[in-house]
């Protein structure tokens, strides 16, 4: 099923998770990966997970929060929805925080494919929320300069197989994948190919359908800007802006409007 987005800007920018897609956000901390990867989808679920319960379907929503960042209470507070009225739907979603590297390797390669088999279960819902946490830990810690070209090497493919598995149990199960990433520099070079804004390797490039590069633009409000990056079946270079407050990822206001609108024309060099 498609999931829609609590943002009317955002959906009209990359159309909601279609099934059988991985769609990939990167971006600085505080840009709203985990509101657009983890609770967007999930609230959009309710209907789906009640639905599920009502006809005793065997169905799962699977969240990797890596950087053990994906928080029950926030989610109930900004977006419980129809969880909020119906909190016995979170047994249908398994959130899973990874200790490691490996440890993530091995639960999305080998375990994941394996306890939906097993359990003839269904995912209706994958997310992997930031999917390069632990490989950026483990790079930027080591100051052996062979030592960290060894585990580009290893990890990034590492993170291939990861993504190539992610993607065909998409296809299969015909549900949406969404991970996130981070982005490598504050001002990135105009020049470079956007798939050298992020890290972990070749297969963000490949295996995504959409990509949208996160950046915050203004601190008070906070206001982030969307770009899509890369997208397989719709425009790519369009952007649209978003707020982020104590009520998660919103819409602009009129006067956020503003903000935006006088960056946008000091940027283009005309007077504010």
């Amino acid at each position: 099923m498609r999931l829609g987005l609590r943002s009317k800007a955002l959906e009209e920018l990359i159309g909601g998770y279609e099934p059988g897609k991985i769609y990939h956000f990167y971006g600085h901390a505080g840009t709203g990966k985990t509101h657009l990867a983890c609770y967007h989808p999930l609230s959009a679920l309710s209907p789906r997970l009640t639905e599920a319960m009502r006809n005793d379907e065997r169905v799962i929503a699977v969240i990797y929060s890596c950087d053990g960042s994906f928080d029950w209470g926030r989610f109930f507070d900004i977006y419980g929805g129809g969880f909020g009225e119906r909190p016995e739907l979170k047994r249908y979603v398994q959130v899973v925080r990874p200790v490691d590297f490996d440890h993530q390797h091995s639960l999305i390669v080998k375990t994941l494919p394996a306890f939906l088999e097993s359990r003839g279960l269904t995912p209706v819902f994958i997310a992997v929320d930031p999917m390069t946490s632990f490989y950026r830990i483990e790079f930027m810690t080591t100051k052996d300069p062979k030592k960290r070209y060894s585990i580009a090497l290893k990890r990034t493919g590492d993170l291939e197989q990861q993504l190539s598995v992610l993607k065909a149990i998409a296809e299969k199960y015909e549900c949406p994948v969404v991970v996130t990433n981070w982005i490598k520099s504050n001002d990135a070079d105009k020049d470079q190919p956007w798939y050298r804004e992020f890290g972990g390797g070749k297969g963000f490039e490949f295996y995504p359908s959409v990509s949208v590069r996160l950046e915050e633009i203004y601190k008070r409000p906070k206001i982030v800007k969307a770009t899509v990056t890369k997208h397989r079946f719709g425009e790519e270079g369009r952007s649209c802006y978003f707020t982020i407050d104590c009520m998660g990822v919103r819409d602009l206001n009129e006067e956020e409007k503003r903000l935006v609108e006088k960056l946008e024309k000091k940027i283009g060099g005309e007077s504010p």
